[in-house]
Parts: structure tokens; sequence; C-alpha cells
């Protein structure tokens, strides 16, 4: 039989009892689990980065390289990420042991596994290196500005 997980959110309030997103999943769940044995696991949501954070990321910090002598050799952004930037600030190395014999392997955490400040963490470090080499970037706000302006109807 397959086995089913249903992830439950909510909020924990300032009584400490806890307030369920969709009380009637909740409900259903318990019920279906009378007199079974069950595991809860509560632990802070993982805050996912902003579709804003990669939009600046992608489309203008790694656009802006994409145009730099530095980065010439590349096609991409996409390979610019997974070339440079990932190694540089989001690679680490493990030890892999298999029987008597170990080596360290580099790996690299996804994007998509940071939270939104770990991404603003990462994309100042990116910036703090092209800055370092001579690249100018610009702003987050006047990047929005330039790419993405709100257009009211009511005024034509």
């Amino acid at each position: 039989m397959a086995k089913i997980e249903v992830k439950h959110f909510g909020k924990i309030l300032s009584n400490g009892n806890i307030s369920f997103y969709h009380n009637d999943l909740w409900h259903e769940q318990r019920m279906s689990l009378i007199g079974k044995e069950f595991e809860l696991i509560i632990r802070e949501k993982h805050q996912k980065p902003s579709i804003n954070q990669f939009s600046y990321y992608f489309g203008c910090i790694l656009g802006v390289c994409l145009t730099c002598e530095q980065f010439s050799h590349y096609q991409t952004r996409e390979e610019i990420h997974k070339d440079v930037f990932s190694p540089l600030f989001l690679s680490y190395k493990i030890k892999v042991v298999v029987g008597k014999k170990s080596w360290l392997k580099d790996v690299s955490r996804s994007l998509a596994d940071l939270s939104k400040a770990e991404t603003s963490d990462f994309i100042q470090n990116v910036l703090n290196f092209c800055a370092q080499e001579g690249i100018v970037v610009p702003e987050a706000e006047s990047y929005v500005e330039k790419h993405y302006r709100e257009i009211n109807l009511d005024k034509e």
C-alpha cells in the first residue's frame, strides 16, 4: 500500500495553541488515525525565495554578467550560475566513505532549497563579486522600475 503523508500548515498562537490553515483536513486526517499510533513533527515553515529574487538574479544580475567580457565565453545565464556562482557561494564538501576508501566530494545547494534570507545573502555575495570585477549591476529597485510598471487603466 502506498504511504500517504499529508503536511498541515498553520500558526502557533500567542497562547501556544495551534491554528491550522485547513482545519477540516486536519480533523479528517486525525479521525482516519483513531486507534493508531502517529508521528507529529512541528518545525518552522521553510520560506521559499521570492519570484522577485529569482527575477533579479537571473534577469538582471546574470543578464548583465552575460554581456561582460569576463563572462564572454558563456552562452547562457544558467551556465554562469552553474559554473561560477553556485560553486563559489553555494558549495560545500562532504566526505564519502566506502569500505576503507574515502574522498572529498563537492556538493552545491540548489537555489530552491534556500530561504528568502539565504537567497538575499547569496545575491549580495554575487553583487560583491561583480563589484570587485568592475561589473555594474543596477539596484534591484531600478531593475523593477525599468521592467515592471503598473498601468493605471482609470487614467486613460
